[in-house]
């Protein structure tokens, strides 16, 4: 028995996944042999639920195991060789016990030898039919519905030259968001959705443009894994900054403090046998960063597992939504950390952190006060939403400059009355807005600057850490008034 790489997963089965037909969101035709339907029987017996049968699984296991592969782990693929009425038993005793909505057997005797391939799904979406190959210049609209507990689907999109597309998305579990090919090419088409362990791909589709290949490119064979963990998460951090150079990027320089904290979660993820953003023991990287002591803007981060710590860079790397976060332009700081482990089926596997951190912004390197950096952002944002420019009132500002002092010195952002005392100053409407931000050019988070009915406004901004919200915060507090 043994688990098949990710890559050669995704190399063999995509055609059979997307189905016989021409799009995605359709089950091919095809029905399991005697032999797979008892290999599948022996799943249905492990496996809790009891997963329904997929077609598309069956095509692309029994064509892995035509090919029978051998030997990187993966979590999805698990390949069996076992005298045909001896396929059951060893198919049960291969199987762990995880959770899965479909799964699909594929077998194939040679020499009196089965060679059995098991496929695991935990399906995240429901898809409508949507096209395998366009034309270059096509749009097609991207629709279905996530399935429990998932929610709020968001679009990327890996271009053929690398380019990541953040296409959209809704905030309920059904989306419909159109998608543009303006190319030829290879296009890689991720939903992106939040889970009870953060974000997650909810689904994850190529498409062909003008006659490309469906097939993922070669890659290099990956070189063996570091004895030394600190040399393997180095490793991996030279290859992301790789990347981040092809795309004209500057390198992300090395934090250790937080690597730290990647290689905790690292550890967490291997500890509880499963790769997520948020885990029991361990929350998201924005709370374990701020746990740690470590101030920043904004964290981005990509978790992944495979045979080694660069084979799972790589896989992150195929999901458009972490390539995203890997070329984002604003990150500068960087920690790795990786985890070993074994798989239940004694599988040593690696599991990957990647945490890049964007600094606060101090405003040390601006002319201007934080207070005039919002009025600023605040100015750019109405004339982007084609909206009269709002008039600095400076009563308004006393009051959410006091506003602002009150919250950083309570750590609570919150301003009970504040509003009213805007209207006391003789004034018929009166909003408030407050939070607590990395930097002044935050302040677009103002849900009252969208409002027209407004015309004047004061602006509060001080600095400080908090013991919630984490180091080099601003205090925000926006007042508007008619």
């Amino acid at each position: 028995m043994a688990r098949l790489s990710s890559a050669a997963l995704v190399l063999a089965v995509l055609p059979a996944l997307a189905g016989a037909g021409a799009e995605y969101g359709r089950e091919p035709a095809a029905a399991p042999t005697r032999l797979e339907a008892r290999a599948l029987e022996a799943v249905r017996t492990r496996v809790r639920p009891a997963p329904g049968t997929s077609p598309a699984l069956v095509l692309a296991a029994r064509e892995l195991a035509a090919r029978a592969l051998s030997s990187d782990p993966s979590p999805a693929a698990i390949l069996v060789a076992a005298a045909p009425d001896e396929v059951p038993a060893a198919v049960a005793r291969a199987l762990p016990r995880p959770s899965a909505t479909h799964a699909g057997v594929g077998a194939v005797e040679r020499d009196g030898t089965a060679f059995v391939v098991v496929l695991l799904s935990e399906r995240r979406a429901r898809l409508d039919p949507f096209p395998r190959e366009v034309a270059p210049g096509a749009q097609a609209a991207l629709s279905g519905t996530l399935l429990a507990p998932f929610s709020r689907p968001r679009v990327f999109i890996t271009r053929p030259g690398g380019e990541v597309v953040d296409a959209g998305g809704a905030a309920g579990p059904a989306f419909r968001v159109p998608l543009e090919f303006p190319g030829a090419g290879r296009h890689v088409v991720e939903v992106v959705a939040e889970g009870e362990g953060g974000p997650e791909v909810a689904a994850l589709l190529t498409v062909a443009a003008g006659g490309a290949s469906l097939d993922a490119p070669t890659r290099t064979a990956a070189a063996p894994e570091p004895a030394d963990r600190s040399s393997s998460e180095a490793g991996v951090l030279a290859a992301l900054n790789a990347t981040r150079a092809r795309h004209g990027l500057a390198p992300v320089t090395a934090a250790p403090e937080v690597a730290a904290v990647a290689r905790r979660h690292a550890e967490a993820m291997a500890a509880a046998g499963r790769v997520a953003h948020v885990l029991p023991a361990s929350p998201d990287a924005g709370a374990r960063l701020r746990g740690a002591g470590v101030p920043y803007r904004r964290t981005y981060e990509n978790v992944a597992r495979a045979g080694t710590a660069l084979e799972a860079h790589a896989a992150a790397e195929d999901s458009p939504a972490h390539l995203a976060n890997v070329l984002r332009a604003g990150a500068t700081r960087a920690g790795v950390g990786i985890a070993r482990a074994r798989l239940p089926s004694g599988d040593p596997t690696v599991y990957l952190a990647e945490i890049l951190v964007e600094p606060p912004d101090d405003g040390a390197a601006s002319p201007l006060t934080p207070d005039a950096r919002v009025r600023e952002a605040l100015w750019r944002e109405r004339a982007r939403l084609g909206l009269a420019p709002l008039t600095a009132d400076a009563a308004l500002d006393a009051l959410a400059r006091d506003a602002a002092e009150h919250m950083r010195t309570r750590d609570e952002p919150e301003t009970d009355g504040l509003a009213d005392r805007a209207l006391g100053l003789r004034r018929r409407l009166a909003a408030v807005d407050v939070f607590v931000a990395g930097g002044p050019d935050d302040a677009v988070r103002s849900a009252n600057v969208k409002d027209a009915r407004f015309a004047r406004v004061g602006v509060g901004v001080v600095a400080g850490d908090s013991a919630r919200f984490g180091k080099a915060r601003l205090w925000i507090a926006v007042v508007y008034t008619d």
